[in-house]
């Protein structure tokens, strides 16, 4: 079910990107919960609506494998490492097949992850939108 999951939402080989992983359930209703590798937390799932939430020690792979990402200027990079919201103004590139609700990885320009966050506008608009928030930041990672 896991591997099914990356490969509609990220459309990346899991393999790739996840290698050996375990996978937590929950006691109550069996559903899965945590993804984890090596004590580490990879993802959870968001329980509204099952999709995975990365976590910091899978946004690296995922901003080399997949096109989730929004890169933004050397002025916000250090604003959104932090923890803030990514505006329309500031993103440089983003991924043709983001849309609104995807869980994304912020990158500066010289594409190391500094954020993970959740998409509120389309790829394409986020490029040519000049006002409005692209990204609402859900963790800084500088």
């Amino acid at each position: 079910m896991v591997n099914a999951l990356i490969l509609y939402q990220y459309g990346v080989d899991p393999e790739r990107l996840l290698g050996d992983y375990l996978v937590a359930r929950s006691r109550k209703t069996g559903r899965i919960r945590y993804i984890g590798s090596n004590g580490k937390l990879l993802a959870t799932i968001r329980a509204t609506d099952g999709l995975l939430v990365p976590a910091p020690p899978l946004s690296e792979r995922l901003a080399a494998l997949s096109d989730y990402r929004v890169k933004v200027n050397d002025e916000a990079a250090p604003y959104v490492g932090k923890g803030r919201t990514v505006f329309a103004k500031h993103v440089v590139e983003a991924g043709r097949s983001v849309r609104p609700g995807d869980e994304v990885v912020v990158v500066d320009p010289e594409m190391r992850p500094i954020a993970l966050g959740k998409a509120t506008l389309p790829g394409p608009d986020m490029e040519a939108s000049r006002r409005g928030r692209a990204v609402k930041t859900r963790k800084g990672l500088l």
